[in-house]
């Protein structure tokens, strides 16, 4: 089987780092993968997509996720969460970070963030968790591990080999990141146990 995660944010939320963890996390396990993100305006709070499809067996021919078969969305802001549950499928999970960052996009004229953001997101009829992601890794000291929290919440519902994913983060992070990333994983993975 072939399993469609898609990581959405806002930039600089880490939502390409966390991705690309993830990736070679399925490449250190084996597993067959494809990624394709879209960063539109990433670098100034614009939305963020990334796209990772993985298989221990199967082929895969594209990296794009067909439209309604994301099996896992990881949402770094609940906004961009309401954005993509469309692409969730009907038993898909939903992992939303409950930290509210106003993407440029709702700060336009004629648009607003939306007070119910969450509720909105909970109704949709998939499995939704809504993770503290920031403030727990605002708790660790490094607000920027928020997405190795999300990214250890993620962890439990895939069947990757746990020291793949700490070993991916020693390849894609800067080496003094580590330590508090893996913590910030541990932890995400505690939370979602909870």
């Amino acid at each position: 089987m072939v399993t469609n995660v898609l990581l959405t944010g806002v930039g600089g939320q880490g939502t390409i780092t966390a991705s690309t963890i993830l990736a070679q996390a399925c490449r250190i396990a084996g597993w067959e993968i494809k990624k394709s993100e879209v960063h539109g305006m990433s670098q100034r709070g614009g939305s963020v997509n990334s796209y990772v499809r993985f298989s221990p067996l199967e082929q895969i021919a594209s990296p794009l996720i067909p439209e309604g078969r994301t099996h896992v969305l990881v949402a770094f802001e609940p906004v961009e969460a309401l954005r993509q549950i469309g692409e969730v499928a009907p038993d898909g999970v939903v992992l939303v970070e409950e930290r509210r960052i106003v993407p440029v996009t709702v700060n336009m004229p004629g648009f607003s963030y939306p007070d119910d953001v969450l509720e909105r997101v909970l109704a949709s009829g998939r499995d939704v968790r809504v993770i503290s992601a920031w403030a727990t890794a605002v708790e660790l000291g490094e607000p920027r591990a928020a997405n190795s929290v999300m990214l250890g919440a993620l962890s439990l519902l895939l069947e990757l080999p746990e020291d793949a994913w700490s070993e991916a983060m020693r390849l894609v992070l800067k080496p003094k990141a580590v330590d508090v990333n893996v913590r910030a994983f541990e932890i995400g993975r505690e939370l979602v146990r909870a």
